[in-house]
């Protein structure tokens, strides 16, 4: 039997690469058929669309860490330990898949209307996350302010960090391959998280 990843697979991994690095736009039917090795009436014919393509691939990207999110959120912990978990949970999603940062910039950035399955995942993940904080504003662990915005804020760390992992390798000479440095990085985001949201 052949571990050949058949054509449709081929043409979410390939079309996933592609987007990531030139964005929808960018990324022809024509370009994504030759990379996967599949005739052009492929993406037709398993997807009817480039847009049904687009949102298949932001659907397998994006639909694990919104569950990952959610049971995280509703472990039977403390607010800030759950916040804590939800922190890890993106960063390990974000180095199992290093595209999504840049899929997901360029699509922020696209002007098109945003895309089901990126609203589907923030309109899951960012209450919930929220919902945590009030919690824990509850319950006095954490300081006052908008649940929803430093809900944002603290999404904000793991996303940035993953989006500029170039730079930043660069510049800083942080290089997130590497697993200590990783762990380090991830170390750092955990406690800027909490000393951001823990009452003083």
């Amino acid at each position: 039997m052949s571990t050949r990843p058949d054509a449709k697979q081929r043409l979410l991994t390939v079309a996933r690469e592609l987007f990531a690095r030139r964005g929808y736009d960018g990324a022809s039917v024509r370009d994504i058929c030759a990379r996967a090795k599949v005739n052009l009436g492929a993406v037709t014919y398993y997807f009817g669309s480039k847009a049904v393509l687009y949102t298949a691939v932001l659907t397998e990207l994006l639909g694990p860490i919104a569950a990952r999110v959610q049971a995280a959120a509703q472990a039977p912990r403390p607010p800030l330990d759950r916040i804590e978990t939800i922190v890890r949970e993106f960063f390990e999603h974000i180095r199992r898949n290093p595209d999504m940062p840049c899929i997901m910039a360029r699509e922020m950035a696209s002007g098109r209307e945003i895309a089901a399955p990126v609203k589907q995942m923030m309109g899951r993940a960012l209450p919930l996350l929220a919902g945590v904080i009030a919690e824990g504003q509850s319950d006095g662990s954490i300081r006052p302010g908008d649940p929803l915005l430093l809900a944002l804020s603290t999404v904000a760390q793991p996303v940035y960090l993953n989006l500029a992992r170039r730079a930043i390798t660069v510049v800083a000479g942080l290089d997130q391959s590497d697993e200590a440095t990783f762990q380090r990085v991830v170390e750092h985001a955990v406690e800027t998280v909490r000393a951001a949201l823990e009452t003083r």
